[in-house]
């Protein structure tokens, strides 16, 4: 299986790994974008593998109990993959209070545009459960308010669903009033 890590600019972005060939073991991603990044162009680094033994994600993302909270908030899409602003929406009305504390600290592209914001941030935890095994994520088309990206990350709870059982924001017919502070009009 290879190593799937998400972008931290880019909360949608997952990268497979390649390996340093050191003696750690470590693999690099790079994010091929060319914007988004701090300097403009693509966006590089290395990951050391984690110990044995160390278990779930930390910091803030361990604090907020988003481990638990992102597998449930998936588990409502049990037997489908999920495109991730549908999987960040269930997430928002799961726990409303928690996301507004992540949009009022990194920000949200419904409300102004900026390089890191609360769906970066969820997303590079979603990347950290994925590469524990906890839940898969697959690459695939961006719909509906995310088009703006040439393609986004899906994600689903083992065992893998077929990949033609989609739950996409467009069909769904999503919108982001989810979001505290949205300035985006329907369309």
């Amino acid at each position: 299986m290879r190593d799937i890590q998400v972008c931290a600019f880019h909360g949608d972005e997952g990268v497979f790994g390649e390996a340093l060939r050191d003696e750690a073991g470590s693999l690099r991603y790079t994010c091929t974008r060319k914007r988004g990044h701090p300097v403009e162009g693509p966006y590089s680094w290395v990951q050391v593998p984690t110990p044995a033994g160390v278990e779930g994600v930390s910091g803030l993302a361990a604090e907020l109990g988003l481990d638990e909270d992102l597998v449930d908030a998936l588990d409502a899409f049990r037997g489908a993959w999920v495109e991730y602003g549908v999987l960040e929406r269930e997430y928002a009305r799961l726990r409303p209070e928690t996301f507004g504390l992540l949009v009022k600290k990194y920000g949200h592209t419904a409300v102004a545009a900026k390089r890191y914001t609360a769906s970066a941030f969820l997303g590079r935890t979603l990347g950290e459960l994925s590469k524990r095994g906890a839940i898969l994520w697959h690459e695939g088309p961006a719909t509906g308010r995310w088009s703006y990206n040439s393609s986004i990350s899906w994600w689903a709870l083992p065992p893998a669903p077929e990949w033609s059982t989609r739950s996409s924001w467009a069909a769904l017919g999503c919108d982001v009033e989810y979001v505290p502070g949205q300035t985006e009009m329907e369309s």
